[in-house]
Formats: structure tokens, sequence, C-alpha cells
């Protein structure tokens, strides 16, 4: 077996590892949190104001400040480009986004990928809302929001006043999430 198929194969199965130990650790969490209010729930406080307070780089490397969107509603997404659900629901939030956006709304995608991939994504795919990149380490963000078992894709939603009032792991559609959105704005 050449290197190069050597380390595929060993990439792929750490892959799956990684996946089943997620998946198994993760399944209580996505149970409990799939379709979590947040409104007076604890510590959510404290995970707003790590969002606010947390700047990432959007895929040409300039730095973004999640701050500058407060007082807008806000649906910050975690995402990957080799998460299949993730891809699936991300067509939905560009129409919501065209729809809604003039109302306030703005999405904001988090992936925890490689800005060319995230780029070649957008492009492919039309996003018309802010993008930033994460390494592994933006999990830790989701998790003071609840994504205990660090699932893709999780969603946090944020009213004009920066409360985190709704979170969710598993994949939003236009006819979940419009609902909500329509209360916010």
């Amino acid at each position: 077996m050449s290197p190069a198929l050597r380390r595929r194969a060993v990439l792929a199965g750490a892959g799956i590892a990684a996946a089943s130990a997620g998946l198994a650790g993760g399944w209580y969490t996505l149970r409990r949190y799939r379709d979590g209010a947040a409104g007076n729930t604890p510590g959510m406080a404290e995970a707003s104001a790590a969002f606010f307070a947390t700047t990432l780089p959007d895929p040409e490397g300039t730095p973004q400040a999640f701050a500058q969107w407060k007082g807008q509603v806000i649906v910050a997404n975690f995402w990957a480009t080799w998460c299949v659900p993730c891809r699936e629901e991300m067509p939905h939030f560009v129409k919501m986004q065209d729809h809604y956006g003039k109302r306030g709304l703005t999405f904001v995608g988090i992936a925890i990928d490689k800005p060319e991939r995230v780029s070649r994504f957008a492009k492919e795919i039309g996003v018309n809302y802010p993008l930033l990149i994460g390494d592994m380490s933006v999990f830790e963000l989701a998790r003071k929001a609840g994504n205990l078992g660090d699932l893709l894709p999780y969603t946090v939603i944020f009213d004009r006043s920066g409360k985190i009032v709704a979170r969710r792991a598993g994949i939003y559609t236009e006819a979940t999430l419009s609902p909500l959105i329509e209360k916010l704005l």
C-alpha cells in the first residue's frame, strides 16, 4: 500500500471512530437539546456573552467580531462542508436570509473547516450571509450554548437584545425555522 493510500485509510478510520464516539456521546444531547428553548436555562447569559466577545476570521482571513450583528435577530449555525446535514440545510438559510434580511435577520455561519473549502461551497450554493472560520476550539463556544455532544449542524438563535432564545442540534428547514423567526422580527 502506498504511503498516500495508507494515510487516507488511517484518516478514514479515524474519522469513522470520531463520528462513532460523537454519535454515542451525543445521542442524549441530540434528544435533549434538539429543539431547546433557551429562555431561562442556566448558563445562557454567559453563553451569549461569550458569542458577542468572539472574533473569528472570514474565509478571506479578515477578523469579524460577532458583536457587529447585535441588534439583529441572529441565527448562528455551526457547520462544515463535510457535514451532509449541514449542506442540506444551508440552501434553506440562503432563502430565509434573502426573505427576512431586510427585516433584521442575519444568519452567521461558523464553519469548522478550511477557508478554501468554505469559499468554494459558499460560491457553489450562493451563500448570501456572513461566514466565519473556526477550528476545533470553536466547539467550546457551541458547548457553552448547550451542544454537549459537539454535534453538527448546531444552531443558536439570538433575539435583537442578544439573548439566546433557541438552539437546535440537527437540520432546520424553512418550515421549522420560519415560525420562530416571524415571532422575533
